[in-house]
């Protein structure tokens, strides 16, 4: 091979180089990964995720979905987080016992979860969850969700259906407001043939 080949196989190699993020907590091939074009971290506001929530306001309700067209409540949720690297689990019930920390109502932050009882308030397990929109030191707080009546919607926890149906909050996003172990971990090297 002449130099002048050897320059241009590097050089393809070097543009043919994909980087990409991804969560060490699985793979779904149906949700596209974050984009890395750098090794700096990616990072993120509650604002821009309560935007993003926000852009889906009136979006229907349906059962078991969770495609961006329609969702149920835990569809609505973890479609949410997972477009900012946040695999949640796929269920409220799930979510409040396996996704976040634990936080008190009267320590509620925009982008929290909250969770409440389902339809039949005489059960103790968790049927519904939403997203905190503002909270004040009282506990009192809205909250953007997907609801069976309005499809996604906010809500404030004062109205009686969900006042007395709360149950507990979970915190996501810490402090720091960056995704869990975002790694570019891929990389794909496509060499350039020359004739």
């Amino acid at each position: 091979m002449t130099f002048t080949k050897h320059i241009l196989v590097i050089v393809s190699l070097a543009l043919s180089v994909v980087v990409y993020g991804q969560t060490t907590a699985g793979i779904d091939k149906s949700v596209p990964k974050l984009r890395v074009e750098d090794n700096r971290p990616i990072t993120f506001t509650c604002d821009s995720l309560l935007s993003y929530a926000h852009s889906f306001l009136k979006t229907p309700y349906r059962l078991g979905s969770s495609t961006g067209k329609a969702f149920d409540c835990s569809g609505f949720s973890s479609f949410i987080f997972r477009h900012f690297g946040y695999n949640l689990h796929r269920t409220s019930s799930g979510q409040a016992e396996t996704n976040g920390i634990t936080v008190a109502r009267t320590e509620l932050k925009p982008g929290d979860l909250v969770f409440f009882k389902g339809r039949n308030a005489k059960k103790q397990r968790v049927g519904h969850v939403g997203i905190v929109v503002e909270a004040d030191e009282l506990g009192n707080f809205t909250f953007i969700h997907a609801s069976v009546k309005y499809g996604v919607t906010i809500t404030e926890s004062k109205k009686d259906y969900y006042n007395t149906r709360y149950v507990i909050a979970k915190r996501i996003i810490e402090e720091t407001n960056t995704p869990p172990e975002i790694l570019p971990i891929e990389v794909r090297i496509q060499p350039l043939i020359i004739n």
